[in-house]
């Protein structure tokens, strides 16, 4: 452009005052020293336009070196400058904000300079500009109403350009929202699968741990049982010397004569029935006594099975039913041997009883294990051994432990 002076037109940088000759000159200015403020000058380092131009005339050029960050930049050399905060869409800013957690300074920089019209255009810009020394910083532009009248900007991209870039940007920020989402389902999978695997071991330790408690259970019982078992045979092995030693005393034979044993049974059995009746009598008016020590134990076993088993409630419930229905089978017909012999083997058995422990239940009751014939193992209670009012007692304790849900748990 002609200079006023009639001179020719030099570049003055509007930050260091340097003037250049060629517009190569500037540019390699620019580039070392990061300045972008440069205006056209006469010889004699004078901006053109300024009060000192004799021609008055007001002649502005706009130069732009290095690269900015939307790809546009304007000077104006005219009037004060009006510098303002640039305006961006609220809710854009509020979601980048408030949801997102991302600085006021930060998210308008990355709305304002990505011209964004998306949330994911404005992350994208930021992912790119994070290391950005003034990515935090305030952000102030010239008002656009008064930068419109005379500031010309020099856009890098053409509008198809432009248009591409912005397409190219959605896909991108699309792609790894994709792989991202992706790559949380895999976690979320592998998670629960981590999850599934942990609950089989701890359920398979647990069943494993019941097991060899109600095992412990079961041999505590029958080393119990052998004891007192050797206590009784002790106790009677000691009358049945003290009975010999008075018939020595007497001058009679140790052993009983064939009429005395039938004399002796036969006491024996009248004892036996008048206890019987005696019983059956005070049963009759509510009277009768409870064998405590008994209930004690058998209850004992049924709060052991059902702690053991607390995650298969079904099983301990099916388990209570069905020795509820083999005591009330005995108790309604005592004298039916079926009913005071159950065989071990059973698939029945096995299932509903066998399955979690009950068999020590009928152990501990009277049920004494035997072999058959023909090999089979069964658990048998002795006619001599029923008895009506345990029978009757158990049977109300089974049936607080079916019904009752807090049995066992204080």
């Amino acid at each position: 452009a002609p200079s006023t002076h009639g001179g020719a037109m030099r570049l003055r940088c509007g930050e260091c005052d340097a003037t250049f000759a060629t517009l190569a000159e500037a540019k390699a200015h620019g580039a070392s020293t990061g300045h972008e403020n440069f205006a056209a000058a006469d010889d004699d380092g004078r901006v053109a336009g300024t009060p000192d131009d004799d021609a008055g005339a007001e002649t502005t050029t706009t130069t732009t070196t290095g690269d900015d960050t939307d790809g546009a930049r304007a000077m104006d050399t005219g009037d004060d400058v009006k510098m303002i905060e640039p305006k961006v869409r609220e809710d854009l800013l509020l979601e980048l904000t408030e949801l997102m957690g991302f600085g006021r300074h930060k998210a308008i920089r990355a709305l304002h300079f990505s011209g964004a019209d998306s949330s994911e255009r404005a992350i994208d810009w930021i992912e790119r500009h994070e290391e950005d020394a003034d990515i935090n910083e305030p952000l102030l532009i010239e008002d656009p109403e008064h930068a419109a009248k005379k500031v010309k900007t020099v856009s890098k991209l053409t509008p198809e350009e432009a248009k591409k870039k912005a397409d190219e940007l959605r896909r991108n920020a699309a792609a790894r929202k994709a792989e991202r989402l992706l790559e949380e389902a895999e976690m979320e999978r592998l998670r629960e699968q981590e999850r599934i695997r942990s609950g089989k071991e701890l359920l398979a330790a647990k069943k494993l741990e019941d097991d060899l408690s109600l095992k412990r259970n079961a041999e505590a019982r029958a080393a119990e049982k052998k004891e007192m078992d050797k206590a009784r045979e002790a106790i009677r092995v000691k009358i049945e010397e003290d009975r010999k030693e008075r018939r020595r005393k007497l001058g009679l034979p140790e052993e009983l004569t064939p009429e005395e044993q039938e004399e002796e049974r036969k006491r024996e059995e009248e004892r036996a029935r008048a206890a019987a009746e005696e019983l059956a009598k005070k049963a009759a008016n509510g009277l009768y006594v409870k064998p405590v020590s008994k209930l004690e134990n058998l209850r004992k076993h049924l709060v052991d099975i059902k702690k053991a088993f607390a995650e298969d409630t079904d099983a301990v419930t099916t388990c209570f039913n069905t020795l509820l229905v083999y005591l009330g089978n005995v108790s309604r017909a005592p004298d039916e041997e079926k009913f005071r012999s159950i065989k071990m083997s059973n698939a029945a058995f096995q299932k509903r009883v066998a399955a979690v422990g009950g068999e020590i239940y009928l152990i501990e009751f009277g049920f004494k294990e035997t072999t058959d014939a023909d090999g089979e193992k069964r658990l048998v209670l002795a006619r001599e051994d029923v008895d009506q009012i345990l029978l009757k007692t158990a049977g109300e304790e089974l049936h607080g432990a079916i019904n009752n849900p807090f049995f066992g748990m204080l």
